[in-house]
């Protein structure tokens, strides 16, 4: 068979409005993004088929989020550009790609190459430049490799995991060999380590899971190990069209050897994260999303209403309210009273999202 093609893309607006935007910055953060691309087979016989997605990526942000640095007035990009050699059992795939696994929902501690943010509207990762090959042992388990060029001289980001079922649950293992890079956008990038890590699923009246990931740092002259773990529970109940709870445990634990400056002090690091959802008809559905910090007491809080305008076409009322459960200083890690712009301020804001 011969070339086709098919053409995909989305539209996004968002206004959010700071109710205590720092001085000298302005109240409202606007932004406008456009997606775009083709995907579809490029050739094909009897036992291969080469297919492929080529998507680009512009936004254009103005306000406070500019102003302080968090984010780029234009930004323009790849979000997906790659190749794809399918044998049937044997697949290489070469190019910007999603590299996104785990069992976690709201925390992810295999997301290593996970660029979300969880709070937003519709959040996704971007693509890694990077070649993966899967071999599927059968319809239920594969073997997955990848090479992650480090952009930090000829430095190379290593992987492989295992997936498929154990004793009546998914599971899956992986290891990862990860140099000092260049890809400032990805969690630990200025670190040489050694990774593996591990997830567990199933379900039995409620579903649940387990997920979680042992860091070894080189390059120290003692032994510098983080373990980052997460557990999880979630149920529907029947209320209505059906009141989804989802409740995540969250521990993060390293050595005093362990180099993370991000952190500070804080040697362990325990949140947990909680989701309510559930539809309202069949074009509205509404959720609350929260997390909290056990150490230092802040929380973020972000309630959402989705509504379907027309086909493909979704209108988001959101808000983000933040604090400290506690009395005292109000900063921490999720939550910053500060004359410094920090993107956790309490906000409300409306999003647009338009699929074609």
């Amino acid at each position: 068979m011969g070339f086709d093609m098919a053409f995909e893309g989305r539209m996004k607006l968002d206004s959010l409005y700071y109710f205590s935007s720092p001085p000298f910055h302005k109240d409202f953060d606007n932004a406008f993004e456009l997606r775009m691309g083709v995907l579809g087979n490029a050739w094909e016989n009897d036992h291969l088929r080469l297919d492929y997605e080529l998507s680009g990526n512009a936004i254009e942000v103005d306000g406070p989020s500019v102003q302080s640095g968090l984010r780029r007035e234009t930004d323009v990009d790849f979000f997906r550009a790659w190749l794809r050699l399918d044998g049937g059992n044997f697949q290489i795939r070469g190019g910007r790609q999603k590299i996104l696994f785990g069992a976690g929902n709201i925390f992810r501690p295999l997301g290593f190459f996970d660029t979300r943010d969880i709070t937003g509207v519709v959040p996704q990762t971007r693509g890694t430049d990077s070649i993966r090959t899967t071999y599927f042992f059968d319809s239920t388990s594969f073997l997955q490799t990848w090479l992650v060029p480090a952009k930090l001289d000829d430095r190379m980001i290593v992987g492989a995991r295992w997936e498929g079922p154990l004793a009546g649950l998914d599971a899956g293992a992986v290891v990862q060999y990860h140099p000092e890079t260049d890809l400032k956008g990805l969690p630990n990038f200025a670190s040489e380590l050694f990774q593996s890590g591990f997830h567990l699923k199933g379900e039995y009246e409620i579903g649940y899971w387990t997920e979680g990931r042992v860091d070894l740092q080189l390059g120290r002259q003692k032994q510098a190990l983080r373990l980052d773990w997460t557990a999880g529970v979630d149920y529907t109940f029947n209320v209505g069209e059906g009141l989804h709870v989802l409740l995540e445990y969250f521990l993060s634990d390293r050595g005093r050897n362990f180099i993370a400056p991000a952190l500070g002090n804080t040697l362990t690091v325990q949140e947990l994260g909680v989701l309510f959802d559930q539809p309202i008809g069949i074009d509205m559905k509404w959720q609350v999303f929260s997390i909290y910090d056990l150490g230092d007491q802040t929380f973020q809080i972000v309630p959402q209403i989705e509504y379907a305008v027309i086909q493909d076409l979704y209108l988001y009322i959101h808000g983000r309210w933040g604090g400290r459960a506690s009395s005292g200083s109000r900063n921490g890690r999720l939550f910053q009273d500060s004359p410094v712009f920090s993107g956790k301020e309490s906000a409300f804001g409306l999003s647009l999202v338009s699929y074609f």
